[in-house]
């Protein structure tokens, strides 16, 4: 069995980008700041979403994992800045709005059917609007 995952970045409920990582959207390397309290400054808000599944034989069989984090990049400071909890993508699935839960469900419906309906009920559930 191998493993399978995929990144869907926010920025707020519009979907931006597939498999990319927060530093990818600075033009230079960012440095990223943990912090607890949001910036004060007008940085721009992130959310990725993670999704974990399992694959065999070079098919994807089924998801099963969602992290979530919430960032804030300060492209003049040239900073990314997020919570512990964030940095470990470890944000409730709750944290994501109604919005965002309906974008990642329909893009995983969409990429793999038969993955979707070969994903647990309680991993369906937690992407409900």
């Amino acid at each position: 069995m191998a493993w399978w995952n995929t990144q869907l970045v926010f920025q707020g409920d519009t979907l931006i980008a597939e498999g990319l990582d927060p530093t990818a959207l600075m033009t230079s390397e960012a440095e990223v700041v943990v912090q607890e309290e949001r910036p004060a400054n007008g940085a721009e808000a992130y959310t990725r979403v993670i999704v974990s599944g399992y694959a065999l034989y070079g098919r994807l069989w089924g998801y099963y994992a969602l992290g979530v984090s919430h960032w804030y990049l300060d492209r003049t400071a040239g900073r990314i800045f997020m919570t512990g909890v964030s940095e470990h993508n470890n944000e409730p699935v709750s944290s994501l709005s109604s919005a965002q839960r309906a974008i990642v469900r329909e893009f995983l419906m969409g990429f793999n059917p038969e993955a979707w309906e070969a994903s647990t009920r309680s991993f369906r559930k937690r992407l409900e609007a």
